[in-house]
């Protein structure tokens, strides 16, 4: 009895575990079944992610300023490595740190991530190793000329975009990522996977900017030479375009505060003087003024709502233009006077102040400028003369853009355009007219002004040997970081059309705190005229050569040969015949065939002329003209009164 007791009791027990084991089947295999098939699947195949190629950044010439490469990440298992000295011998030869060469042949060690990425070419021959594993990733390259770098930003090692147009335009650049499915077996060796389950990257767009590397080249070093000759605390250049309100250059130094931001946008400063030419176009265009009205100087202090306001060239009497040329504060609020508060409010409005530009760069400023009914009863004199103000470089640049171009305000553009990686035009820009500020007439007045600005006002310093200038300079208290003004220190700031009479570039210079001398016309100006020198004589700076070419400020002429556009190519085919310089050639516009067949004619008197009335005078008698030095001539070769041939060459001998 007691033996078939215990015979039932294995049954049961043998009963109950197979009932176990069905259940259990029935768990894993009805219930379960898609979590165990997904876990077997992560052991048989990997997924790898294939990053996308970031869009490439070009400056406007097409010039290369970022561009995606693809690359490698190495790891290694050393216990797998058959042949541990060619591969200690392959990554030293990547340049591979020794401490990680020897972690990676060490077959004490599972495994090994080795630093950085690898050009897939130069680690073939470690990545077809047994126990080298690779991952594939994109490396960021940038120009080597470092001038755009604060313009276009960086990406940090992980494709995180950290400052610039990187950060701005990251969900256009950066594309999208694909991935790749790699079987493994029981050793953990990887093959393709036999399922077409791949998913293609998608590359990202590519932007072209506005910015002509070579002339924000030019500008970052001027710049920097100016900060450290003035011993100045910071500065910066914003060059413009002003018929389509392209940015072609925007440097920008702070001393001491290394940073890829760009205060040319974000840093707003009271302008100053340069302001008052603004002003003036605002009362021509209402009928206030004309450029000869005068008004009493009071010979340079004048006191106005308890306030004593002082002019650097005191004189009893001046007109708008002689207000203009010798920046007199005085001159200046008494013609604004004549704006009532609301009127002086809309005319800096309407240039674009106290708004961001909307470019499409982090941390744009929208500068300062209150309400009339914040003001206080010398506001209105204050911001006539440049105060109670802020504005950013590109602002400023932008309100003289309207000014340049014959009245209108554009809309800056940092980007030229966009496309996908197969080429389709996804943006292109085009001239946007935010507002009609001025007449055609109105503008050319003002541009005469600030002719007379460079030619005998406060900025003859920034003078051009061979093209009139338009310009208007500004020094300006700088302000304190809660009220009032820091003792002693000043933003000389500098403002350029070149050519006067068609302006091709809009130029703003700002020094900030500038020590060897605080004022505009003699610290900031003369960067203008260095940074407007080298892209003359450079061949990629953007500069419309033809339309320069034909304009009529074309100014003295240093070791300059003026001849006609038909000799242009003949001119520079000519072979060098000693280390002598080759004159500069300037192309004026070819002249008509009848001139060429002209009768002889006497070269004319010249001497004691300015270089640029005996350049004139030469050509337009049917010469052409060759002349050395910058002075006043002393005469010609042939001399004067010779008759010689139309369209022969005539040397201009001026003083040094």
């Amino acid at each position: 009895m007691l033996r078939q007791s215990r015979i039932t009791l294995v049954h049961l027990s043998l009963v109950l575990f197979a009932a176990a084991i069905v259940v259990r089947a029935t768990q894993v295999q009805v219930f379960q079944s898609k979590q165990w098939a997904q876990k077997a699947e992560r052991q048989h195949f990997a997924s790898a992610t294939l990053p996308a190629p970031r869009g490439a950044i070009y400056d406007v010439s097409g010039a290369p300023l970022a561009m995606s490469r693809e690359m490698l990440r190495l790891s290694i298992s050393p216990r797998e490595i058959k042949d541990r000295r060619s591969a200690a011998r392959d990554l030293a030869q990547l340049g591979v740190p020794s401490p990680f060469v020897a972690r990676a042949t060490d077959a004490r060690r599972a495994w090994v991530d080795i630093p950085g990425t690898y050009s897939p070419s130069r680690a073939a021959s470690l990545a077809s190793m047994r126990g080298v594993y690779t991952r594939p990733t994109v490396d960021r390259v940038y120009t080597p000329r470092e001038a755009t770098r604060r313009i276009v930003g960086w990406v940090d090692d992980t494709g995180t975009a950290r400052a610039g147009l990187e950060m701005a335009l990251d969900s256009l650049l950066r594309g999208t990522d694909g991935h790749a499915v790699i079987a493994r077996d029981a050793r953990g060796r990887r093959f393709d996977s036999p399922a077409d389950s791949d998913v293609v990257p998608e590359a990202g767009d590519e932007v072209q900017l506005t910015i002509n590397q070579e002339l924000q080249e030019i500008s970052v070093r001027a710049l920097s030479d100016a900060i450290t000759k003035m011993s100045a605390t910071g500065g910066d250049i914003v060059i413009l375009d002003p018929e389509d309100g392209e940015i072609r250059a925007m440097a920008s130094d702070r001393v001491g505060q290394p940073s890829f931001g760009n205060p040319a946008l974000s840093e707003p400063f009271e302008p100053g003087s340069t302001l008052k030419p603004l002003f003036a176009a605002a009362l021509m265009q209402r009928g206030l003024a004309r450029p000869t009205d005068t008004v009493n100087t009071e010979n340079g202090a004048y006191t106005i709502e308890g306030r004593t306001i002082h002019d650097e060239h005191p004189a009893p009497r001046l007109s708008l233009a002689q207000v203009i040329e010798y920046s007199s504060n005085i001159g200046i609020v008494k013609f604004v006077s004549r704006l009532t508060q609301r009127q002086e409010f809309e005319t800096l409005r309407d240039y674009g102040f106290g708004m961001p530009t909307g470019v499409p760069y982090p941390g744009e400023a929208a500068g300062t400028l209150y309400y009339p009914v914040d003001w206080s009863k010398q506001s209105a004199a204050s911001m006539a003369i440049g105060y109670e103000v802020a504005v950013t470089p590109l602002q400023l640049a932008a309100a003289y853009g309207a000014v340049a171009n014959g009245g209108d305000l554009l809309q800056p553009a940092l980007i030229k355009d966009i496309r996908s990686r197969d080429g389709t035009v996804l943006y292109r820009h085009d001239r946007r007219v935010v507002r009609h500020l001025m007449s055609p007439d109105v503008a050319a007045k003002v541009r005469q002004m600030m002719i007379g600005v460079v030619e005998g006002g406060t900025s003859k310093e920034a003078q051009l040997a061979r093209f009139t200038l338009a310009g208007k300079s500004g020094t300006a208290r700088r302000g304190a970081t809660k009220h009032g003004y820091k003792s002693g220190e000043y933003t000389a700031s500098f403002v350029g059309l070149f050519p006067a009479d068609k302006p091709l570039y809009v130029i703003i210079v700002k020094l900030d705190n500038p020590k060897a001398t605080i004022f505009g016309g003699t610290a900031a100006a003369p960067v203008s005229k260095i940074v407007l020198q080298a892209a003359i004589a450079s061949r990629d700076a953007a500069l419309d050569r033809s339309a320069l070419a034909t304009s009529e400020s074309l100014s003295k002429v240093e070791d300059t040969t003026v001849i006609s556009t038909g000799d242009v190519a003949r001119a520079d085919a000519a072979p060098d015949t000693d280390d002598t310089p080759p004159p500069v050639v300037v192309a004026l516009p070819a002249r008509a065939p009848a001139a060429h067949a002209a009768a002889p004619r006497p070269v004319p008197e010249v001497k004691g002329m300015t270089i640029r009335a005996a350049v004139y005078a030469l050509h337009r008698a049917g010469f052409r003209v060759q002349a050395t030095g910058s002075g006043a001539a002393q005469g010609t070769m042939p001399n004067a009164g010779a008759v010689v041939n139309a369209g022969a060459v005539v040397r201009l001998v001026a003083s040094p």
